[in-house]
């Protein structure tokens, strides 16, 4: 049984949620350009990360499967690094983890909620467009001088 949950008090495993974002990411190494922010996660920065952002969990029993960090910039959530094990995606773990972001939002007054996904990934786009999101707007990393990302957003 899969359950979904704000971050647990006590949760301390860190190592474990590094390797399910490292897995799950793995597959765009050599789709985008240039690459992905996780390189710069540790088990020092996650932490960090998850005391400054709402970190949702999806578990199957005991086995973290997925997860995702919101970041409240005001009248909107942001929601980055949405993954799910490998093994099992298309299985309906992310689906709930974005029903649980958009849930917590509007419980905490939120209007919108608001994504960034390379523009390489359009089977990411594809998946936030089924959910409702439309896209909004491009940006470019520093150094480039075409889009790099496109932005999408959830009215809520």
């Amino acid at each position: 049984m899969m359950s979904v949950s704000v971050i647990e008090q006590n949760f301390d495993d860190w190592r474990t949620l590094l390797k399910l974002l490292f897995d799950a990411f793995e597959y765009m190494e050599a789709r985008i350009d240039p690459p992905s922010s996780l390189r710069l996660l540790n088990e020092e920065t996650i932490v960090q990360k998850a005391a400054e952002e709402t970190l949702l969990l999806a578990r199957e029993g005991d086995r973290l499967v997925g997860c995702c960090f919101l970041k409240d910039i005001g009248e909107k959530m942001y929601l980055g690094k949405l993954a799910v094990d490998p093994v099992i995606q298309q299985s309906g773990i992310g689906l709930a983890l974005v029903t649980a972001a958009i849930d917590l939002c509007r419980a905490r007054g939120k209007k919108q909620i608001e994504l960034q996904s390379r523009i390489e990934l359009t089977e990411v786009h594809d998946f936030f467009r089924g959910r409702g999101f439309r896209q909004t707007g491009t940006t470019a990393h520093e150094g480039y001088n075409r889009p790099t990302s496109i932005t999408m957003q959830l009215e809520l």
